[in-house]
């Protein structure tokens, strides 16, 4: 018999059904069983960075069991998962057993789906750890362990709380949001007015937009240089209300005729199937879901066997996958909604080895509203239906679309321009229950046609700032600096929300005081190892071990040296950095002011005569959003016994809503969850 070791007790029971008991075992390690150790650094600075592995506490029990399971095995098969975190766990498990085991027999599978077909073809291909992979790993690992072990102790001595931390990718994502509301803050906003006109012929047109006033161009664009790369804004000429009423009352006497009337066929191209930072973007603008929340609806799915591996930032789809496709589609849909040939995407992968699959369905068969689908819960339908339509999409033919045109002028070349657009064949939009397009094409009008102003349409903006950024464009942004990888990006955004150095708000994602203050401060001592280049060329470096083209104590090495002269430095400065917010409340103990301090289970208020006064009183962070099982209450932030935040009604215990997620506002102005 052999041994399967996998790393999800789900993706076990799901294999175990595959295989004949009798020859082969399938048993979890439930994820990993040896790191770092929890209470000290464990690595040897002075002896090339070697790391001090021991096993974690709550594996010991499950570690006896796999021994005594590998005992009677005549091969173990390490089957984690196909990327570097299960290329380490397959290490560690293979060095904890060869210890325990005099003779044992290993062998490494690799799949990207949990099917019976995928686990019967990688049993046939077995091969050996990839010890650059492994490698590749443990320098991150260490990386991140030396940095947050070094520097997580500086932010304690100069914020005096000891649950902050700082890490080599968090401190750069916080980075970026922190600079983004520095050029909100610098933003000067200005005037500006938009026109439109209601024009009639014989009957009325749709609205017209003015493009030009008098021959100029109406609009002007500005750019600002960001942090981030550039912001580029819209601004109109006419700036001052006074000298949009004057041209207002000039343009209802103009007289117009249709100077252009241009048509045009277009096709749209079905986008590429999901990478893993693609669907997190996704869901969270178009499902509301946190990165986090995906990639756990996500690997429910994976275990469940219903779509590929999740983990994957590779474009390619399996030519099995491909002929499945095409037979589906002209089977369902018919030869004219089959791509005319094979679509293929670019990957932007730099890791021949890592290139996994994109994330696809494991089977066409097993539609969104297939049985085995729809008795699961809501989120995971909405998402495998996303997946399901983004794959199925790539191999369809393209939508056609005609587009019009119309250009409306006045003598004194003021232009308005109407413009529409049709499908007129859906394509891949068939799969899309928003296909048609609200605006349709004139097909009555003529060119020189005389038009009647009857109306304009004005209203008075102000030049909006950078917008803030939410998770979808914060992993956008750290996916396109090369920084982090796709099983980092969720954890990451996770985290700077968990320790407070950012706040969620609807979508926006936007930096606390205490977050300004921790970016600032390792900006200001830690500026070359914050910088967005830095990151993303030290994983590129990553990338070389995984490669074999580097080894991993050198590039930690390179790495750690100037951090380590940096922190020497940094910590000639102890001066305490106080976080808290003046308020008009006064003390009930002594009558001095309240102020609001932050501690590891949020906000709450303090006598500012501390420690002479020690009075404290709850403060209850509020969203600005209506309970979604009672419509009285507000929502409110509160934190559990494992300090893990959640949100509640603020109605408490009259209504028991509570929910790990923020719920989601509605359409109709409540929420949903």
């Amino acid at each position: 018999m052999k041994l399967i070791i996998v790393e999800s007790p789900t993706k076990a029971r799901t294999f175990n059904k595959f295989v004949d008991p009798k020859d082969y075992l399938i048993v979890s390690s439930m994820g990993h069983i040896r790191d770092l150790p929890a209470k000290k650094m464990g690595i040897d600075l002075e002896h090339n960075f070697e790391p001090e592995y021991e096993l974690m506490p709550s594996k010991k029990k499950l570690i006896t069991e796999i021994v005594r399971e590998a005992r009677k095995a005549t091969e173990v098969v390490l089957a984690t998962d196909p990327d570097r975190e299960g290329e380490a766990i397959a290490e560690h498990i293979k060095q904890i057993l060869s210890e325990k085991i005099k003779k044992v027999r290993f062998s490494r599978i690799v799949f990207h789906e949990i099917t019976q077909e995928a686990l019967e073809l990688a049993l046939k291909k077995p091969s050996e750890v990839n010890r650059d992979l492994f490698d590749a790993q443990q320098a991150r690992r260490i990386l991140d362990r030396l940095f947050g072990y070094k520097l997580s102790p500086y932010l304690w001595k100069r914020f005096a709380k000891r649950w902050l931390s700082a890490g080599r990718v968090q401190s750069v994502a916080l980075r970026f949001i922190v600079e983004r509301e520095k050029e909100r803050a610098k933003f000067l906003s200005e005037h500006s007015y938009p026109i439109k006109g209601q024009f009639r012929s014989t009957k009325k047109l749709p609205i017209a937009k003015l493009l030009k006033l008098k021959g100029k161009p109406y609009y002007q664009t500005r750019t600002i240089l960001l942090f981030d790369g550039k912001y580029e804004y819209q601004i109109t000429i006419l700036k001052k209300l006074s000298e949009l009423e004057g041209e207002k009352e000039r343009l209802l006497k103009e007289s117009y005729r249709i100077s252009l009337i241009e048509e045009s066929l277009t096709t749209r191209q079905p986008p590429p199937p999901f990478t893993t930072s693609a669907l997190q973007q996704y869901a969270s603008s178009y499902l509301g879901y946190s990165a986090k929340r995906t990639m756990r609806l996500a690997q429910s799915l994976y275990e469940l066997g219903l779509i590929t591996y999740h983990r994957t930032d590779s474009n390619y789809l399996a030519d099995k996958f491909i002929l499945e496709a095409q037979k589906f589609i002209k089977k369902e849909y018919g030869l004219d909604y089959l791509s005319k040939s094979v679509r293929r995407y670019k990957t932007k992968s730099k890791l021949a080895q890592e290139a996994h699959e994109a994330i696809r369905p494991t089977s066409l068969i097993v539609k969104p509203t297939s049985a085995e689908v729809i008795k699961l819960n809501h989120d995971q339908v909405k998402l495998y239906q996303q997946i399901y339509n983004r794959a199925l999409a790539t191999q369809m033919s393209e939508a056609r679309l005609k587009n019009q045109k119309i250009v409306i002028e006045s003598l004194k070349l003021d232009q308005f321009v109407i413009s529409g657009q049709e499908i007129v064949f859906s394509g891949y939009l068939i799969l899309y229950e928003k296909s048609k397009d609200e605006l349709q094409l004139q097909t009555d009008l003529k060119e020189g046609s005389l038009l009647k102003l009857t109306e304009l349409l004005t209203e008075e903006r102000e030049t909006q700032p950078p917008p803030y950024y939410n998770e979808a464009s914060l992993i956008k942004t750290l996916e396109g600096r090369g920084i982090g990888r796709p099983s980092t990006y969720a954890p990451i955004v996770s985290l700077i929300q968990e320790r407070q150095y950012v706040d969620k708000k609807g979508r926006d994602l936007i930096p606390t005081q205490l977050g300004v203050s921790i970016s600032d401060l390792l900006t200001a001592k830690f500026d070359s190892l914050l910088q967005p280049v830095f990151t993303a060329k030290l994983e590129d470096e990553l990338d070389a071990i995984a490669l074999g083209k580097s080894k991993w104590a050198a590039v930690v090495k390179e790495y750690y040296s100037p951090f380590s002269a940096q922190l020497e430095e940094a910590y000639l400065e102890t001066e305490k950095i106080k976080i808290e917010e003046k308020t008009d409340k006064k003390c009930p103990k002594c009558g001095k002011s309240l102020v609001i301090k932050i501690s590891r289970f949020g906000k709450f208020y303090a006598c500012s005569g501390f420690p002479d006064c020690k009075y404290t009183e709850n403060f209850l962070q509020t969203v600005d959003q209506l309970c979604p099982k009672c419509h009285e209450g507000q929502i409110v932030v509160r934190f559990s016994k494992k300090k893990r935040r959640f949100y509640a009604c603020s109605r408490y215990p009259k209504c028991d809503f509570t929910s790990l997620w923020l719920p989601r506002p509605s359409s109709q102005g409540q929420t949903e969850n």
